[in-house]
């Protein structure tokens, strides 16, 4: 083969060469090794001026026997299980964790952080600076979920745990199960920046050890709500009152419903399969009113009563108006908590006025805390019962034979 034909195999293999160069290598990689996991985080008042930064490190099983099997405290650091808590202080979130970082061998790493804590004191005094390093920061995640807790967030993160492997596992579960109100990082953000300048969060209280000589505390959680107006906390409603919540925001998942029918000795017990939830604002002669429509679908559970589901179409009806009655009273006391004592708009009743008449709500946004309070709500149930039961009749209860 001439010179002349091997000239561009020549150029080809020195381009190819050259292109080696400009390859992605693995200088600059980071091993699982070198990284200290942050699982959860928690926010708590620190003096008069300064917050506390305590996260949850996740540590990989078999990686330090003797740190996995036990939970101790000493010297400020907690161990629990496959996890064990830190903690350091500053004047805010990124100055307390360049002093957190001193105390650790690995470098802190948000990217699976799955809950985020606010003590209480923290809450009430406003969380939009601490929320400001969490949606600025390039590493954490939007879709961790946010709890506020009665008293100091890291007990909550030092709390023991019995089926999952640290608390932020457990927080994740309830969040998913949609038990109880499920509050992402992302969704927060956006409460306090819509028009309504609200939020809610789930609310979180440890519960006394079972046995006065166990110190050991265990998944014992009580739920409620933290409500939020502008950045601060303002009150909590209780767990019975928060459902009434999820049925207005339309993220009610799960839910049983024990009625006791009128003109009825018992009760009918119902498990929630569907339910939706519509709003419909509207303005009419200068009031401000809201429609509430809620549909739902479910399966009977139980019945103590002698009402025949199965076969007599009124005492199923009469099952349904109950249900309704139910649903109805619920959303009207948390209306009654919320719209009117914490003065709170929650729901986002604003979001759906600034859809629905966006020219009356650009003239009348500034007085929207003023408006609030007074809208008028009419809540419209209707319950339908799917399947009622597989018998017409009581286990309790002997099928009597006609007399022959």
């Amino acid at each position: 083969m001439s010179i002349k034909h091997l000239a561009p195999i020549f150029r080809l293999s020195l381009l190819s060469g050259l292109l080696i160069f400009l390859l992605t290598g693995c200088w600059d990689r980071i091993e699982v090794n070198d990284l200290a996991l942050v699982t959860g985080a928690a926010i708590d008042k620190y003096g008069d001026h300064e917050i506390e930064l305590s996260v949850q490190i996740f540590v990989p099983r078999g990686s330090s026997s003797g740190t996995l099997e036990s939970s101790s405290t000493k010297g400020g650091e907690t161990s629990n299980q496959s996890s064990y808590v830190r903690s350091a202080h500053g004047t805010n979130i990124a100055d307390a964790l360049s002093h957190l970082q001193e105390k650790l061998p690995r470098k802190v790493f948000w990217g699976h952080t799955e809950v985020i804590i606010f003590g209480e004191a923290v809450a009430r005094s406003g969380i939009r600076d601490d929320l400001d390093y969490f949606m600025r920061a390039p590493q954490p995640r939007e879709r961790a979920y946010m709890y506020v807790s009665k008293g100091q967030g890291r007990a909550i993160l030092e709390m023991s745990t019995k089926l999952e492997r640290n608390t932020a596992e457990v927080l994740r579960e309830i969040s998913i199960s949609k038990i109880t109100l499920s509050v992402t990082l992302s969704d927060l953000a956006q409460m306090l920046a819509s028009g309504s300048d609200s939020a809610a969060l789930p609310y979180l209280e440890l519960l006394a050890p079972l046995t006065p000589n166990n110190s050991d505390q265990t998944d014992s959680i009580l739920n409620a709500t933290a409500v939020f107006k502008s950045d601060k906390m303002v009150g909590t409603i209780d767990d019975s009152t928060t459902r009434g919540v999820l049925w207005l925001r339309d993220e009610i998942k799960q839910a049983v419903i024990t009625v006791t029918p009128e003109g009825v000795e018992g009760t009918v017990s119902a498990n929630l399969l569907r339910s939706t939830t519509k709003l419909e604002p509207i303005i009419k002669d200068g009031k401000w009113l809201m429609n509430v429509w809620i549909q739902t679908e479910d399966d009977a559970v139980q019945n103590t009563t002698k009402l025949n589901l199965v076969a007599d179409p009124k005492a199923l009806q009469t099952v349904q108006n109950a249900l309704n009655d139910d649903i109805e009273n619920r959303v009207r006391a948390t209306l009654d908590k919320v719209q009117f004592d914490l003065k709170a708009d929650i729901f986002d009743f604003a979001g759906e006025f600034h859809r629905e008449y966006p020219k009356e709500w650009k003239k009348n946004q500034n007085r929207w805390d003023d408006i609030f309070p007074t809208i008028e709500v009419a809540i419209h149930a209707q319950a339908k019962m799917l399947r009622p039961g597989l018998s017409s009749v009581k286990a309790r209860e002997p099928i009597k034979e006609s007399a022959k």
